[in-house]
């Protein structure tokens, strides 16, 4: 359970003494969080006909107040949702599975997911708390509404791999995921219940190698993909696409790949890849969430070619010494790009493709550890994703062309450092203290030929520390942690400037039974 009632920094109220809006800070007010998990697994292990097979069950409950959309200018004061979910699963894992060599491990479950998000007042708050009464409700500006979403989901995946010999290998993959999208409302009588289905199937197959006492690795691969929808969905036809896309609809793609790993001397290798990689929209993606998220059942999918070239390595420079490195460059020319984008007017959200975009970068992270005891890391990220759809539908230039894309960080770091102390107080105990420092340079909210240059949304730059401590003793038996998020409570934003919470402290035990 939380409260959520942290403080939200330089929002917009109204000053009855200044008769005028204002900047100052206020608590949110109706952001309460509930949820409750229970799991029970059973099964077997290390048998003649498997090495694991288990089933398990598990119920999960949230209960979740909404305080405010996509944008914090967006306040809710009565809105919540509630969600209800059951799962039923197995797995499966077997060396030498029918004949020598063949690995295998399958998985199969299902879940019955039910949403009901509750939007029934007609106010409009302000970050006071203070509401004046209007003719719709909060969150989509429609009638009275008890919006249901029940979407059972479905998945299965299957791995075959087979060891030919030391020098050459298969793989064999599938993967099923099954969505429905069961809506209906108690009180909106304008609403049009529907029930959509999202399936989608990948099967990838792969031929690996490995020469010279495995420093030099290969892998070629080729995969499928098949997406069936059947959308029956029809209001908001405008909005969501489905004027566009209605009844049942099966499309297939192709993948294919192939990679390289060469071990020059052991502190030094290198690797390179080429991959025309296909991805398929996700449920959240093409049919929303049901509350803040509209649908896009026109969602294409995206489809790109990527090529990666990096090098990295393991030195051991003394005894108790280590040192990893690791540096990538890679580019990727994407078509129907997949973004999220708000709708400020109404504070919501929508997945749409963005037809061209190239992206260029690099990335690199070194690790340092003294006998387990004291590690060293560091990362920086530099990632030049552009818009490269120069002329509209209508043949017109497209102002946002070569521009980044708003809402994704272009330059980002970080650095953490931890030591771990043992045998202290009780024989076999570990006392380790951690910090980690995080930095995300400042990027623009929306496209950046929108608006003159004074006046253009940005999210800004933002340093970001974190501090833990834990203790554990008896063979990690019991463990008790402290941690503290946000040390220097400096104001941090979600990709959508959204704010995220300040200075925030946990403590956790745990007891490891078997």
């Amino acid at each position: 359970y939380s409260k959520n009632d942290y403080r939200m920094k330089d929002v917009e109220v109204w000053d009855e003494e200044a008769d005028a809006y204002v900047y100052a800070d206020r608590r949110r007010f109706h952001d309460d969080y509930f949820s409750l998990l229970g799991q029970l697994e059973i099964g077997f292990a290390n048998k003649w006909w498997a090495d694991a097979f288990f089933v398990s069950g598990s119920y999960s409950k949230t209960d979740k107040e909404l305080q405010t959309g996509s944008v914090q200018t967006v306040v809710y004061g009565m809105a919540e949702k509630q969600t209800n979910a059951w799962n039923v699963a197995a797995r499966y894992q077997k060396h030498n599975f029918l004949v020598e060599g063949l690995q295998m491990n399958a998985s199969l479950s299902h879940t019955w997911d039910h949403s009901l998000t509750v939007d029934t007042a007609y106010r409009k708050y302000d970050w006071n708390g203070d509401y004046i009464v209007s003719s719709r409700n909060e969150i989509t500006g429609n009638k009275r509404s008890m919006r249901h979403y029940k979407r059972p989901m479905t998945l299965v995946h299957t791995n075959a791999d087979y060891t030919l010999n030391t020098h050459h290998g298969f793989n064999l993959d599938y993967s099923m995921n099954r969505t429905g999208n069961d809506r209906y409302d108690d009180l909106d009588t304008d609403f049009e219940p529907s029930n959509d289905i999202l399936t989608k199937h990948i099967t990838g197959f792969s031929y690996y190698q490995a020469f010279f006492d495995d420093r030099w690795n290969n892998t070629f691969f080729v995969k499928n993909y098949v997406n069936h929808a059947n959308i029956r969905q029809t209001d908001l036809g405008a909005t969501t696409g489905s004027n566009k896309v209605q009844g049942s609809i099966t499309r297939n793609y192709w993948g294919y790949g192939v990679g390289t790993r060469f071990t020059l001397v052991h502190p030094f290798a290198v690797k390179a890849s080429f991959e025309h990689s296909v991805r398929l929209p996700i449920a959240r993606e093409l049919l929303g969430n049901g509350t803040t998220v509209y649908a896009n059942v026109a969602l294409e999918p995206e489809s790109s070619d990527n090529v990666n070239l990096g090098i990295f390595g393991t030195w051991h420079p003394s005894k108790g010494h280590t040192l990893y490195y690791e540096a990538n460059g890679f580019l990727r020319n994407v078509d129907n790009f997949i973004q999220m984008q708000v709708i400020e007017k109404e504070g919501l959200l929508q997945y749409r493709n963005v037809p061209a975009v190239h992206i260029k970068g690099m990335e690199g992270e070194v690790r340092y550890d003294w006998q387990n005891r004291l590690q060293l890391s560091g990362n920086l990220s530099y990632q030049d994703a552009r818009d490269q759809q120069e002329y509209k539908t209508d043949g017109k230039p497209s102002a946002t062309y070569n521009n980044r894309l708003p809402n994704r960080p272009w330059l980002f770091g970080g650095a953490e450092a931890s030591y771990t102390f043992h045998n202290v107080g009780l024989s076999g105990s570990k006392l380790r203290l951690n910090c980690n420092y995080q930095w995300v340079h400042w990027y623009f909210l929306t496209w950046e030929a929108y608006g003159s240059y004074e006046n253009k949304s940005h999210i800004p730059t933002q340093h970001i520390c974190n501090a833990s401590l834990s203790y554990s003793w008896k063979d990690d038996t019991y463990s008790l942690s402290l941690e503290c998020s946000n040390l220097l409570d400096e104001t941090a934003y979600d990709n959508y400037k959204l704010q995220k919470p300040g200075r925030a402290f946990f403590a956790k035990f745990r007891l490891f039974i078997n």
